[in-house]
């Protein structure tokens, strides 16, 4: 069913920029408009959205999406040229194309028409989907749920008869098991030095000693909502240094979190975690942002980064994710969504984060 309360809202976005047109074709986007998914894969599938309140979708006939009460359907067979569909229903002028629509469907429109402006119009939707209503919220905290066990049990099968690829499958069935659905995924493992990159992924062959830290970034859709936790533990030992880092984490952290609430800047979070870590002589070694928006994506508006200065509201979900990074040594990160609540957050993810030493049992 088309969700026409969410469409106005898209609308009245479309309105405040000054778009009298969008097209539609990210796949999450239009299963936040219409409840389906298309999953058109090569194939082209959009919806075009219109500032007078006129809704087109176009789609393949193998893609099995039945007609919906307020959007005018045009439907198409492999062979045939949706995009002339598509140019046929635009007006002159500019039109909002999708950000994550490949370049062939946006330049074959394009090519049917002299007389388009193409822009990106994706933030019509994307400030929408970043605020959630109940019903998100509550498939946010759901999935938080499968992530804290995700978390737990990978923490519980440490083992250095296991390298990063296997315990980062095991984690990955797990998931599985408990809901998740998703190609394939490669969960975050990373023992010792491979901790120090941000985006190490787990590797065949590589093995824990004592005194490595052991990172774990574990994410997946449940319910077609996002889940995303880091946290770091140490195996056997722990040095003074490795201590230190770990606690200036934790403190950067905790006061990000803090400091959420409605009205503050998204630039603001990243800065209050930033300067702990400066302050405590760091500054350099916290390679990444502070956090990304979750929802049915796991990288969406809005991000605590210095460069955002999108301002909180209640309902948006977000990582808070400091880190720091000593190259060739190690690297700590501690992950946790929150949900902007009317006078401050929620913390999804509840998993403990004190300093652990696993393996001496």
């Amino acid at each position: 069913m088309l969700d026409q309360q969410r469409v106005q809202n898209v609308i009245s976005n479309m309105k405040t920029v000054g778009l009298k047109q969008i097209l539609v074709g990210d796949d999450p986007s239009i299963f936040y408009l219409t409840g389906r998914f298309v999953n058109p894969m090569e194939r082209c599938g959009a919806i075009l959205i219109k500032d007078n309140g006129e809704i087109h979708a176009f789609m393949n006939n193998l893609f099995c999406f039945d007609p919906m009460d307020g959007m005018t359907m045009h439907y198409y067979a492999d062979g045939e040229n949706p995009y002339a569909l598509i140019a046929k229903e635009l007006e002159p002028g500019k039109v909002g194309f999708d950000k994550n629509w490949a370049s062939k469907h946006t330049i074959s429109v394009l090519q049917e028409r002299d007389d388009l402006i193409p822009v990106i119009g994706s933030d019509c939707v994307d400030w929408c989907k970043a605020r959630k209503d109940e019903k998100e919220r509550e498939l946010l905290r759901q999935a938080a749920r499968v992530n804290d066990m995700a978390v737990e049990f990978a923490i519980n099968h440490i083992d250095p008869a296991l390298d990063e690829k296997q315990l980062s499958d095991m984690i990955e069935e797990f998931f599985e098991e408990h809901g998740a659905v998703q190609d394939m995924q490669l969960q975050y493992v990373c023992y010792g030095k491979n901790a120090a990159e941000p985006h190490h992924g787990a590797v065949a062959g590589e093995t824990l000693k004592e005194g490595d830290a052991v990172l774990f970034d574990l994410w997946a859709p449940i319910n077609n909502y996002w889940c995303d936790m880091t946290r770091t533990v140490f195996y056997k030992s722990v040095t003074e240094e490795h201590r230190k880092v770990y606690e200036i984490v934790k403190k950067a952290q905790q006061a990000a979190i803090d400091f959420v609430k409605p009205g503050v800047k998204m630039s603001d979070i990243d800065a209050v975690a930033r300067k702990v870590i400066s302050d405590a002589g760091y500054g350099d070694k916290f390679l990444t942002r502070t956090g990304h928006g979750v929802g049915m994506t796991v990288h969406e508006p809005p991000e605590a980064s210095a460069s955002c200065d999108l301002i909180a509201e209640p309902g948006m979900c977000f990582s808070i994710e400091p880190g720091i990074y000593l190259k060739d040594d190690v690297g700590v990160r501690i992950e946790d969504l929150v949900i902007v609540t009317e006078d401050g957050c929620e913390v999804l993810t509840k998993y403990p984060k004190d300093l652990q030493i696993v393996g001496n049992d």
